[in-house]
């Protein structure tokens, strides 16, 4: 509920304040595009973390390009976790 009202915050900026300036932004997607993409895939907590770390990234000491929010990690497949456990258990 609440990282919707963030996202909701965050659109409200891009719809209104971002249009005035100029483009300036050096990464890709934009940081604004960024924290709506990473609250809505992880969450408050996670993605507003996530979010803060690439505002962080956002200075002349870092030189930008493209960087999206990390991929879920998903379950290991059943056959891969099997194919390990016997690579382990060959000595």
């Amino acid at each position: 509920m609440m990282s919707r009202g963030l996202i909701f915050l965050i659109q409200l900026y891009r719809n209104t304040v971002s249009p005035l300036r100029l483009p300036t932004c050096r990464f890709t997607p934009t940081c604004s595009q960024y924290a709506v993409e990473a609250l809505g895939e992880y969450g408050l907590i996670r993605g507003g973390w996530l979010s803060m770390v690439r505002l962080a990234k956002c200075g002349p000491w870092h030189r930008g390009g493209w960087d999206p929010i990390p991929e879920r990690r998903g379950p290991v497949p059943e056959s891969a976790a099997v194919d390990d456990a016997r690579s382990k258990s060959v000595v």
